[in-house]
């Protein structure tokens, strides 16, 4: 056998071997999410048939209808929606501020407070949750005590002092980010006469959109499926996620009741997917620049 017909064959098995991996990652992603499509899809009929298994053979949307009902979107889906844009922001702009101190600039106790985020990073929101409640439920303004419990303030204010959810994540993707730029970018600022604000927000963020919109997009995704934080400082079920935990579906027989909770974390999904379709080139342009790609 030539070269030629080698390079040929090598190739072709390459491509089979690529093409069957692809398949079968895809098959393992998404076989989940048919599952509960199709058994959303099932009436309660099917439910109680034992010959359907997978494949409902009467197809309803009672399933979903009661979804929309439990969910109640336009209450719960607003506070999700505020909740999650805002805090998202806030992550942005602290994150890379933060980022950006700790990549470009030398001052006493820099490897301390990397040290700092990375235990932000390992330590679970669970051990500091009773503190932090605490101190919400308390919460000392002007030698006033306000309760901040049952209000997006909170977690506003955690994104704000670089404590929100999975912040420290941010953080150092932010400062990998800037570690990877130029410093010639900052050089050719200093010469012009910018001074460090002004070339940060000038010549620094304008090169990292990248990174700046995977933050937001992971904090937002992140925000809009929690239960950890929201089910401490709200009393009751007030977002999306949380009205699923609480399983109020209205549905007595406890089959139905589960294939309602299905079809809501559909409905739920179904956003952020559309999110991630409009925006994964910023997603993958980031993590091929930054430590995740590492």
């Amino acid at each position: 056998m030539s070269k030629l017909n080698k390079r040929h064959l090598l190739s072709g098995l390459y491509s089979v071997f690529r093409f069957v991996l692809i398949f079968g990652l895809c098959y393992l992603i998404l076989k989940p999410f048919v599952i509960q499509f199709l058994g959303a899809c099932m009436s309660v009929e099917d439910l109680n048939d034992i010959t359907v298994e997978k494949i409902p053979k009467h197809f309803s949307s009672f399933h979903w209808e009661k979804a929309i009902a439990m969910l109640d979107i336009p209450v719960s889906g607003t506070i999700t929606l505020t909740i999650s844009f805002f805090s998202a922001l806030i992550q942005v702009m602290v994150c890379a501020l933060i980022g950006y101190g700790i990549a470009r600039f030398e001052f006493p106790g820099k490897k301390l407070i990397t040290v700092f985020v990375i235990i932000i990073m390992l330590v679970p929101p669970q051990v500091y949750h009773i503190p932090q409640y605490l101190q919400f439920r308390y919460f000392g303004l002007l030698g006033i005590d306000v309760n901040l419990i049952d209000s997006a303030w909170p977690l506003l204010v955690l994104s704000t002092v670089g404590l929100g959810l999975k912040q420290g994540l941010y953080i150092y993707l932010a400062r990998s980010f800037f570690l990877g730029l130029p410093n010639d970018l900052e050089n050719a600022a200093y010469i012009d006469g910018a001074s460090i604000p002004k070339t940060f927000f000038f010549v620094i963020l304008p090169n990292a959109r990248t990174v700046l919109m995977t933050i937001f997009l992971f904090s937002f995704c992140w925000h809009w499926t929690d239960t950890s934080f929201t089910s401490v400082y709200f009393s009751k079920a007030t977002t999306l996620a949380s009205m699923v935990l609480q399983g109020n579906t209205g549905v007595k027989e406890t089959l139905s009741s589960v294939m309602v909770q299905r079809a809501a974390v559909l409905l739920i999904v179904v956003p952020l997917l559309v999110l991630f379709m409009f925006f994964q080139k910023f997603l993958v342009q980031s993590i091929s620049r930054s430590g995740l790609a590492n």
